[in-house]
């Protein structure tokens, strides 16, 4: 008499129910997969913003506070009012060149030679559009104009990704002056703002310089942005 196999298959429902929670199972691990990628992209971009804000401004912050510096040597020279490229202006003292809101212009003789000609003595400081279609904070050095053979100076980019700078030019006490010869200090708006958009994230918070220039995105909106603000005295003005 022959043996009757007791061994059966798996039906068709119980492998559909199977592969439905193999489904369920396999979307959770990439939902939490994609999320986590998203999160550490985020990051990663807010991470690169925060540090063009210390970077950019560390470098104009320091070149700012020493705006003026002589050494005691009473500088008086046309190079140190040269903040238009190719273009001199009168003998005056290092100090900062002009009271404009979204550049900064800034002379120095670092070397007490009698001239702000030499090199990183002639500053300007602005926003531009580099050509890779990106905001960037430039450094232009501008005393290649002024020697005798002159050469268009160029901006040099100190970070990368900014949307909006101001500046506003203080007196010793502390209020908005237009005057050159009693700026002491300067208060600095600056608001970074990520490389790319985030199209999981909206961004619905309100930006304001401290002139109370309103720098909020029209929405929709998916850029991360951060603002720093602060006040810069130039130690060597009024000296």
């Amino acid at each position: 008499m022959g043996c009757i196999s007791m061994n059966k298959g798996f039906t068709l429902v119980e492998l559909l129910v199977a592969l439905v929670i193999s489904g369920v199972l396999m979307t959770a691990v990439y939902t939490t997969f994609q999320a986590q990628q998203n999160s550490y992209l985020a990051q990663e971009q807010v991470a690169e913003m925060q540090q063009n804000i210390r970077a950019g401004l560390d470098i104009m912050v320091s070149e700012l506070r020493i705006a003026g510096y002589d050494g005691a040597n009473e500088t008086s020279h046309s190079s140190c009012n040269l903040y238009v490229s190719g273009s001199l202006g009168a003998a005056v003292s290092p100090g900062v060149l002009a009271v404009t809101a979204n550049k900064l212009d800034i002379s120095m003789d670092l070397n007490r030679d009698g001239d702000c000609a030499d090199t990183g003595e002639n500053l300007s400081y602005y926003i531009y559009i580099a050509g890779d279609g990106v905001d960037k904070l430039g450094r232009r050095d501008n005393t290649p104009a002024f020697h005798s053979s002159p050469t268009s100076p160029s901006v040099q980019a100190v970070a990368e990704s900014f949307e909006k700078l101001e500046f506003i030019y203080l007196d010793s006490t502390q209020l908005t002056t237009t005057n050159l010869a009693d700026i002491r200090s300067v208060k600095v708006s600056i608001l970074a703002i990520t490389r790319n958009p985030d199209r999981n994230y909206t961004n619905n918070k309100t930006y304001r310089s401290l002139s109370g220039d309103d720098w909020t995105p029209v929405p929709p909106d998916h850029f991360r942005r951060r603002l720093q603000t602060m006040t810069v005295k130039c130690r060597n003005l009024g000296l």
